[in-house]
């Protein structure tokens, strides 16, 4: 009978770990025709603002589901600042999200203005919603990633820092107008989203691929570059972790890229969801972004 009300307990209590908060806020607002929405946890007092974390959930995934894998809100709540759960446009019969990155489900969501999105969900923020307008940060996962970095090359004066984790560029055309502090999350043995660039080996994504994944290193070359970071970095093993940071020089930001060398697809911390490629085991990713954006503000 011990045994029996113990197990219950807990079970209950990891239920209650990974369920969504009761106190989220459901943001639904019109972009173009479209009806998009957003969730909003531990939203600042009236009166009084707060940083903002934008989560950006990967394919086939939803705001919802980015909530409950990533365990944003207890660390918005101890830390105080406001965690945004983005969705993505709706595809498929089962409820899958995506964005449109240009480059990748371009069938799918090649309609969306993903970036009419987040210009109004950041602004909303800020007027309605308490968002301190120099501490907005975005993070997201494999797809939500890819558009952290399509958003940070487009709009980086409207955030303080950003966090792509297992994600990739397509493209290196276009240049931030300006230094935007980046920490760039990799598994080394990421199959999906390979650090060689190229072609997933994953079959369906590799199928709604229109160009190939951007090398690793060219795509830190890209940002140490663009931010005017150091060429040489500071260079730290720690097990499996390997971490860069090339510090930024007068007028720059700072572009840090971590690498677990036997890491694979997934939000960092998480159970694997295929067989041959567990997350990054090693530290937890949501409080690795956050221990990076507290440190980071934008000056104007």
């Amino acid at each position: 009978m011990m045994r029996l009300i113990y197990a219950l307990t807990v079970t209950l209590g990891l239920l209650l770990t990974l369920a969504p908060s009761a106190q989220a806020l459901e943001l639904t607002f019109m972009v173009g025709d479209a009806e998009r929405r957003a969730i909003v946890v531990n939203e600042a007092p009236k009166g009084k603002t707060r940083p903002v974390v934008i989560v950006l959930h990967g394919g086939s995934g939803s705001a919802e589901d980015q909530q409950r894998r990533t365990g944003f809100d207890a660390i918005a709540r101890r830390e105080g600042f406001t965690v945004v759960y983005a969705e993505g446009t709706a595809y498929g019969l089962h409820g899958f999200h995506a964005w449109n990155t240009g480059y990748l489900l371009r069938n799918q969501v090649s309609d969306a203005d993903d970036i009419a999105y987040f210009d109004k969900l950041i602004d909303m923020m800020i007027r309605k919603h308490g968002g301190d307008a120099k501490r907005v940060y975005m993070t997201g996962g494999s797809n939500g990633g890819m558009m952290t970095f399509v958003y940070a090359v487009k709009r980086p004066e409207k955030l303080a820092a950003v966090a792509p984790v297992v994600g990739a560029m397509f493209s290196f055309s276009r240049k931030p107008a300006v230094p935007l502090p980046i920490m760039m999350i990799n598994g080394g043995a990421d199959n999906e989203v390979p650090i060689a660039g190229g072609m997933s080996n994953n079959p369906m994504v590799r199928r709604t691929q229109a160009e190939p994944f951007k090398p690793l290193s060219e795509t830190v070359s890209f940002w140490v570059k663009a931010n005017r970071s150091t060429a040489k970095p500071m260079t730290v093993t720690d097990g499996t972790v390997t971490t860069k940071t090339y510090a930024a020089e007068a007028g720059g930001a700072v572009t840090i890229s971590i690498v677990d060398s036997v890491g694979g697809h997934g939000w960092p911390g998480t159970e694997d969801r295929r067989a041959d490629n567990t997350p990054i085991q090693s530290f937890d990713g949501a409080e690795k972004v956050w221990s990076f954006f507290k440190t980071q503000k934008r000056k104007s």
